[in-house]
């Protein structure tokens, strides 16, 4: 295994388990199930929930981990054991590329929050358990690198979830190849990104979940990966998904922009958009930025979705 590289310097405004720590996980919430008291991974033990339950187990993680929260984040581990609970010998976990490209994408954001995090020491043993089992199924990715660059060539957010795997992964074994392939993956989703309004490309069109979705991963990518044009697009982007919130915090899922509040459709039904996605793309851009408009289109989302309970 290769020899572990040094962590990049990283400023508390730059820092993913700060960013986690200060983002109010309240307006992140949009499951239907009334929140669980009885203690489980993503609550607390007093009973006040610390982050959403509809988060995937790995974001619970991090989440947990970046509030210094032992208990909750050692309840949440689970999540990174099970990744590889039908590991084959070859390394891959009997599905497609893009899927275990995914998989491990979600795992390595949250290991290396961890890593930045208070409960990086408490964590060191268990993390390094599973470095054997990541390596594996990295040297088997590799070996899919060609078939999911053209599998995915016009699906920038899964581009960017493998980029992600093989950026973050690469970071947490020391493995310059897999930087190397990382980045191959970063450049050809920035490839579908146009720059006259802000929009990733999603099979040549423009739809507001997907772009959520990249602006998620590519704001994770940033944060561990500073990159001055990235940041410029991302600007860019947000402000295209803004235009598509409405002041009652209605998303246009079509990629139309919103002319007035209450603006009837003119062409079929929309689709339901990911209201979760986009308010973890404006909440991670806010936090990072501090940008107020970000932030308000946050508590539109969460007051028009959000349930009732």
């Amino acid at each position: 295994m290769a020899q572990t590289l040094p962590a990049p310097p990283v400023s508390p405004s730059r820092n993913p388990a700060e960013i986690l720590r200060r983002m109010p996980t309240e307006l992140l919430d949009y499951s239907a199930t009334p929140p669980d008291t009885s203690g489980s991974a993503g609550f607390d033990h007093a009973g006040p929930k610390v982050v959403p339950s509809q988060l995937d187990d790995t974001m619970k993680l991090a989440f947990a981990a970046a509030r210094g929260d032992e208990a909750l984040a050692d309840d949440s581990w689970a999540a990174a054991n099970l990744v590889f609970t039908h590991q084959t010998k070859a390394g891959d976990f009997g599905g497609s590329p893009t899927t275990a490209a995914i998989s491990l994408c979600a795992l390595s954001r949250s290991l290396l929050v961890i890593q930045q995090s208070p409960l990086a020491d408490h964590f060191k043993e268990r993390i390094d358990a599973l470095k054997p089992a990541i390596a594996k199924a990295m040297h088997w990715l590799t070996a899919q690198q060609a078939r999911l660059l053209w599998e995915d060539r016009a699906r920038p957010d899964r581009l960017f979830s493998e980029a992600e795997s093989f950026l973050f992964c690469g970071r947490l074994l020391g493995d310059e190849s897999l930087l190397k392939a990382g980045h191959q993956f970063l450049d050809k989703g920035m490839k579908l990104y146009r720059p006259a309004d802000g929009v990733f490309l999603e099979k040549n069109g423009a739809d507001t979940s997907y772009e959520a979705a990249s602006l998620v991963r590519l704001q994770e990518i940033v944060l561990q990966f500073p990159d001055r044009s990235i940041e410029e697009s991302l600007a860019r982007a947000v402000q295209w998904e803004l235009a598509h919130i409405g002041a009652d915090g209605a998303v246009r899922a079509d990629g139309k922009k919103l002319v007035f509040p209450g603006s009837k459709m003119l062409m079929g039904p929309e689709k339901e958009p990911n209201v979760g996605e986009i308010a973890l793309a404006l909440l991670y851009y806010h936090e990072r930025t501090g940008d107020a408009a970000a932030l308000a289109a946050g508590e539109r989302l969460h007051q028009h979705y959000a349930p009732q309970h």
